[in-house]
C-alpha cells in the first residue's frame, strides 16, 4: 500500500522532521495524472519541482549528441525524483518520461521555501548534503593527475552558494585560496588550515568585501589548494568531532551575521543566522540549538521582548550584543530571566570570548 508519509521520510533532508512536519508537507503536495509516454521534464529544464510516484512507471534518460536515448534508471510506485533540484536550483540533468499511465504528487519550489521557513532544521540536513556533494567533487579532482600545477575545483555561484563553498573550505582545513569572479570583479579568500585569514576585493575593507561577494547572484569560483596539502584533506575533516555546538544568530545586519558566522564556522560550530525574532523562535523550536546570539533591536521585537517570548518555550543561553554604555540598561530589563549574558562591545573577539565562556 502506498504511504506518502513513508516516502517523504526516505528523502534525506526530510528525515529530521516529525509527524507535524511531514503532515505540513503533505498538505502542500499537488496531485497530477500523466498519460503513457508523457514527458514530465527534460534535460535543461529549471529544477523547481520534486515528484513522488503514486502509481505507474517512468524512465530516466539522457540523450546523446547523436540523438540516441540512454536509459539511466526506471522508477515506480513509491519512488521519487527531483529532490536535489530543490536544494541546488540546478537545471535537470536528464529527461523523465512515463512508460505507462502514472499518477504523481508534485512539490513546487515555492512550497518548499514555505516548508523551510516553518521548519528551519531542514537547512541543517541540506547543508550536510551539499557539503558532502562538494567534498566528493574535491576528492575526485584531487585524484586526477596534475601536470605539475595546482589542482583546482571550479563551479558557479548559481549552482553552489558562496557561503556553502566557504563553509566547506573551513570544514576541510583548506590551505590555499578561493578565487571568486563576477563580471569584471575578482575577489579572493585566503585560508590557512581551514581558517579564513584574509578577504580581498579591490580596496574594500574586509567586512564590505565579504558582504559584497556573498550577495553576488552569479559568477564563478575556483578552489585552489596548495598541492602539498591536498593529500589528507579528507582525513583532517574526518578527525573533527561529529557533534558540534549549534548557534543561532539573530541580527538584522547582514555584515554582522556574516562576520560572526565566519568566526564561529572556523572554530567548528554549526552556525545559522536569521534576521527576525519570529524566525529565530521557529528555529529554536525545531533545532534546539545550544545558544542564541541576539541583537538588542530586531525588526519585529526589542531584544528584551524577544527573550521574554523565547523563555516561554526554552531556557537555552542567550548572549545579547551590547556595548559598555548600554549594557546596564539591558541587564535591568532582563534581570528576571536566567541564563542571559552580555557583551561589552560588538567586536567579534569579544562575542567569541563571551560565547566560549558560556558554553565551556
Amino acid at each position: 500500500m502506498f504511504q506518502i508519509s513513508e516516502v517523504l521520510r526516505k528523502v534525506p533532508f526530510f528525515q529530521t522532521l516529525g509527524k507535524d512536519g511531514i503532515d505540513f508537507i503533505v498538505e502542500r503536495l499537488k496531485f497530477k495524472p500523466f498519460e503513457a509516454n508523457a514527458l514530465i521534464c527534460k534535460a535543461g529544464d529549471p529544477g523547481d519541482k520534486m515528484y513522488i510516484i503514486i502509481n505507474g512507471e517512468v524512465k530516466v534518460v539522457v540523450t546523446s549528441e547523436g540523438g540516441d536515448e540512454n536509459l539511466i534508471a526506471k522508477l515506480t510506485t513509491g519512488d521519487y525524483f527531483g529532490e536535489m533540484a530543490l536544494l541546488t536550483g540546478e537545471p535537470r540533468s536528464a529527461s523523465v518520461i512515463t512508460t505507462e499511465g502514472a499518477e504523481m504528487f508534485i512539490l513546487n519550489q515555492s512550497d518548499f521555501d514555505v516548508i523551510i521557513e516553518r521548519f528551519p532544521s531542514i537547512t541543517l540536513s541540506m547543508g550536510k548534503i551539499m557539503s558532502q556533494r562538494l567534498r566528493e567533487t574535491l576528492k575526485k579532482a584531487a585524484a586526477k593527475p596534475s601536470s605539475g600545477g595546482i589542482t583546482t575545483v571550479r563551479g558557479n555561484l548559481q549552482e553552489r552558494k558562496l557561503v556553502d563553498v566557504l563553509k566547506f573550505c573551513d570544514n576541510n582545513s583548506l590551505n590555499g585560496k578561493v578565487v571568486v569572479k563576477s563580471g569584471s570583479e575578482v575577489g579572493e579568500f585566503h585560508y590557512e588550515k581551514g581558517e579564513l585569514k584574509m578577504v580581498k576585493l579591490g580596496d574594500l575593507p574586509e567586512d564590505r568585501a565579504l558582504d559584497t561577494m556573498l550577495n553576488w547572484p552569479e559568477g564563478e569560483f575556483v578552489i585552489e589548494p596548495r598541492p602539498m596539502q591536498m593529500e589528507g584533506l579528507q582525513e583532517k575533516a574526518a578527525a573533527k568531532p561529529k557533534e558540534k555546538f549549534v548557534i543561532v544568530i539573530v541580527n538584522n545586519s547582514m555584515i554582522v551575521q556574516k562576520l560572526l558566522q565566519r568566526a564561529f564556522d572556523s572554530m567548528g560550530y554549526e552556525v545559522y543566522a536569521v534576521e527576525t525574532a519570529a524566525k529565530a523562535k521557529n528555529m529554536v523550536k525545531s533545532m534546539n540549538p545550544h545558544l542564541v546570539i541576539a541583537d538588542t533591536k530586531l525588526p519585529d521585537a526589542a531584544g528584551s521582548a524577544f527573550i521574554s517570548e523565547l523563555r516561554e518555550s526554552s531556557a537555552l543561553p542567550v548572549v545579547m550584543l551590547t556595548e559598555t554604555s548600554n549594557r546596564s540598561q539591558y541587564e535591568a530589563e532582563t534581570s528576571q530571566y536566567q541564563n542571559v549574558h552580555f557583551t561589552n562591545s560588538h567586536e567579534v573577539g569579544e562575542v567569541v570570548k563571551v560565547v566560549e565562556g558560556v558554553l565551556s
